[in-house]
């Protein structure tokens, strides 16, 4: 009974006890926000002068203002932080505003005063001369600090000295700079050729790899700001310091095998060899290296000639399809008139054909492939794709030749094609038929991912039905492993 009729207070006490927890929460946040507006307002010139002043760099050029600025505002914070007298605090804010202003205005006398120091400086800077060479680029910045603080105390001399004083440095530093970044390569390379003793076994491969350092040095400290052959010189003595150590490796190598003179001789022979059957052109040593070499060169420049010769057929024959494309556009049937054959156009597509067929033929050599007109169909015969032997993907060294099918056929716009494959005589017919029709299907997807010059692409395999050759001999065999692209002229097909 007694319990129930205090029951009622007990509430309503509760109740008003969160009521005024609630108050003291709200207060303590209205006077948490009441306090930071209060903070902005006493400090707000002193913040924006601070700001000024950094806009100007004058922790650098003016440090003594600066620091002053920065120990009253530290000094202001902290009488706020244990709500000291009102008029302390802004007395400090006031001295920090005032010395942030004074630094502010002296950091811009020191600009125009020291600004031969300063470009050399941002020069400096430009070249890593901090990370690069950190001896003299803490040297010049004491020094430029110093003349900074000089200027403040009003000695215009003393702060010129010392300015000067730095410029000098951070030019040396600029300049030591340039140098590591451009010679250490170089440098480490003929340090680890020195421990090595490599003068011993490369001597003039060495003696050339620091011709080339000391010249691309000279450069620099004639001129380090265009150091473009400087960069030449360097690279080439890095380029002959790894070459010397190359040589000692193999020479040191070949003398621990007993290797003669003559396997030395006969292996470089066959390098230059290999260098001749990649270009067709096999060459002979009977008269030494120099006519062997020759002869590659002669291979060279003839196969440069001729790319150029084709790169040229293919323009002009581009500019007469154009011309000729135009030409069947105006003998197109008008109003839906039905028009029996046209002599004329059969005669003009017909040499266009001709041209195209000219140019896409020379695109390959005997062993690669031939270009064959079958009636209004052309041929392009490959016989140099090679596949892999896992999954019958297009092998690496198949890209060149690839490039060449895929430039044939850009001879005939929006033509369609059937990538046909074919073996030689095989054990199995089921078996030589799946090859044939996958290696098909391997070159079609390659041609789909080149930009359209097909409207349609197709393939299939014909196995060892369709030989071109007698399977009973080796060359016959190879003739027959071939993939055959058909082509139907864009031009034949609108005349359909």
């Amino acid at each position: 009974m007694r319990a129930s009729f205090y029951a009622p207070f007990r509430r309503e006490r509760q109740g008003i006890v969160f009521v005024l927890s609630a108050l003291s929460v709200l207060m303590a946040g209205t006077e948490a926000g009441a306090q930071s507006d209060y903070h902005a307002q006493i400090f707000r010139d002193a913040g924006e002068t601070r700001a000024r002043a950094k806009h100007v760099n004058a922790e650098f050029l003016a440090p003594r203002n600066f620091e002053r600025g920065t120990d009253a505002y530290a000094r202001a914070e902290n009488l706020f932080s244990r709500q000291k007298p009102l008029d302390d605090i802004r007395e400090q804010v006031r001295l920090a505003a005032r010395s942030f202003t004074q630094a502010a205005d002296a950091s811009k006398i020191a600009q125009k005063e020291f600004a031969p120091t300063l470009k050399a400086r941002s020069d400096a800077i430009g070249s890593e001369a901090a990370r690069l060479s950190p001896g003299l680029w803490d040297q010049a910045e004491k020094l430029l600090l110093s003349a900074a603080a000089s200027l403040e105390d009003g000695d215009v001399r003393l702060a010129r000295k010392e300015a000067g004083e730095a410029q000098g440095i951070y030019r040396s530093a600029e300049l030591e700079a340039i140098k590591l970044s451009l010679l250490t390569p170089a440098r480490e390379l003929l340090a680890a050729a020195e421990q090595l003793n490599v003068k011993v076994t490369a001597r003039e491969t060495m003696e050339r790899a620091y011709h080339s350092l000391e010249a691309a040095e000279a450069m620099v400290n004639q001129n380090r700001y265009d150091i473009t052959e400087a960069r030449r010189f360097a690279g080439d003595a890095k380029y002959e310091a790894a070459h010397a150590l190359y040589l000692h490796t193999k020479i040191t190598q070949m003398q621990q095998k007993g290797t003669t003179p003559e396997d030395a001789i006969l292996l470089s022979e066959a390098a230059i060899g290999e260098i001749g059957s990649a270009l067709n052109t096999p060459v002979r040593f009977d008269g030494g290296y120099e006519p062997a070499v020759q002869q590659i060169i002669t291979a060279v420049r003839s196969r440069d000639s001729a790319r150029t010769a084709m790169a040229e057929s293919f323009r002009r024959l581009q500019s007469e399809n154009r011309a000729l494309h135009r030409r069947v556009a105006s003998l197109e049937p008008r109003g839906g008139a039905t028009k029996g054959p046209d002599p004329e156009r059969e005669a003009e597509e017909a040499q266009r054909t001709n041209s195209a067929v000219a140019v896409a033929g020379a695109f390959f050599d005997s062993r690669e492939g031939s270009v064959l007109r079958d009636g209004e169909t052309v041929v392009l015969r490959i016989f140099g794709l090679t596949f892999t032997q896992e999954n019958d993907a297009l092998a690496t060294d198949s890209f060149d030749l690839l490039s060449k099918i895929d430039h044939a056929v850009r001879l005939f716009p929006d033509c369609q094609l059937t990538v046909e494959g074919h073996t030689e005589t095989g054990e199995s017919e089921t078996l030589n038929q799946k090859d044939s029709a996958r290696r098909a299907a391997t070159l079609a997807a390659y041609l789909k991912t080149s930009p359209p010059a097909a409207t349609l692409i197709e393939s299939r395999g014909w196995g060892s039905s369709r030989p071109i050759a007698d399977n009973a001999t080796a060359e016959g065999r190879a003739l027959n492993r071939r993939i055959e692209v058909v082509i139907i002229p864009g031009w034949t097909i609108a005349r359909r």
